[in-house]
């Protein structure tokens, strides 16, 4: 409040005192009652039998609606994919850079960091720069997934570039694999999180071209990986049967997102989309696509929510090409006791993407 002027530092009436009394107090209340907004998804069509117990498989649609200032979530974390950092490209690296700057500053106390798949070219001095940019920062746990481009070594040159007609024949899925490994410390290129009593789970591809050429840019999943995805959103669902689960991969389901339909995306999808359809409570996360999140449609209810997270490094149009401008995008995610908010971010702007968007969840089994 602007401090008041007073003529010979008194007030010289009893109508001036007045005034100031009610002005004093029609600020007060006008504080009390300061509304801040948030978004609540409603459903928009009929709900199978299993959305009717969880309360979260219906499509979901946005409005607004006031919630007390004091409303806090239980935690946030963010998720950013196709940061592509590159040794010999500095504006990957000042994007990067800006983007964990801007996420520290919107969500300070963010308990987790997810990097979604495509953080490198898989070369070594990719992942050098990658780490040397994260050790300015003071950042939650940062955890990851391999995307196709993590096994771009098998392109590189004796001069450190990426020649994409011929494959290196000294280089290997496995050798890639064991790289991506030793630099987060995981056993497997897949792995699992349970934080807050909330379960994260991280899937990668474990094979690419030199293996099978028809694997493409595709996420290759193994069976032993799909049992073990399998055997642990059992587990999360009977701990947890209304709270969402977290699901990363770098590949989308093809026929999802905007721009999902540009490749198979998953070798093994049809397998997949089988059991993620199991669990409405699911939210599948994924990016690879660099559609823009402001533009494009990239949150969609399925029998489980899609998820698409556009690009740190460059992002692209519904044409399928690179914009050519500055933006930079991710997303962060606040999770409530009985309801998660999703929103993008535009880093190179500083701003939020509107509106949010919001899931609610059943609250009875925490009563």
């Amino acid at each position: 409040m602007k401090s008041m002027k007073l003529s010979n530092g008194r007030i010289h009436t009893k109508s001036n005192l007045r005034s100031v009394v009610i002005r004093i107090l029609l600020f007060s209340l006008l504080v009390l009652l300061l509304p801040t907004y948030a978004w609540e998804a409603t459903a928009t069509a009929p709900a199978t039998p299993a959305a009717t117990q969880l309360q979260s498989l219906a499509p979901l649609t946005i409005k607004k609606l006031q919630m007390p200032i004091s409303t806090e979530p239980l935690f946030s974390f963010s998720v950013l994919s196709d940061v592509h950092v590159g040794a010999k490209d500095k504006d990957s690296q000042e994007r990067f850079r800006a983007a964990l700057a801007d996420q520290l500053a919107i969500r300070p106390d963010s308990k987790l960091m997810v990097l979604n798949g495509d953080l490198t070219n898989g070369i070594n001095n990719d992942y050098k720069s990658l780490f040397k940019i994260m050790y300015e920062f003071t950042l939650p746990p940062v955890h990851a997934t391999m995307g196709n481009h993590e096994y771009y070594g098998l392109w590189e040159t004796k001069q450190e570039y990426l020649d994409t007609s011929k494959l290196r024949t000294d280089w290997s899925s496995r050798q890639a694999i064991n790289s991506f490994q030793q630099m987060f410390n995981y056993d497997k290129p897949y792995h699992e999180l349970v934080m807050e009593d909330y379960h994260f789970l991280f899937l990668s591809g474990e094979a690419y071209q030199d293996l099978d050429a028809s694997v493409k840019e595709d996420a290759y999943l193994s069976p032993d990986q799909l049992a073990w995805f399998q055997a642990k959103l059992k587990l999360a669902a009977e701990a947890g049967p209304d709270k969402p689960i977290f699901v990363f991969l770098h590949q989308p389901l093809v026929h999802t997102l905007g721009g999902s339909d540009q490749d198979l995306g998953v070798v093994q999808h049809e397998e997949l989309r089988a059991i993620l359809n199991q669990y409405p409570n699911i939210v599948f996360f994924t990016g690879h696509t660099h559609w823009n999140l402001e533009t494009t449609e990239q949150i969609k209810q399925l029998q489980f929510l899609a998820v698409g997270s556009s690009s740190v490094r460059e992002v692209w149009n519904d044409h399928n090409e690179p914009e050519g401008s500055k933006a930079s995008q991710s997303l962060v995610v606040d999770v409530f006791a009985d309801q998660i908010a999703i929103q993008g971010r535009e880093h190179s702007e500083k701003r939020w993407i509107e509106p949010a968007f919001v899931k609610r969840y059943s609250e009875k089994s925490r009563s």
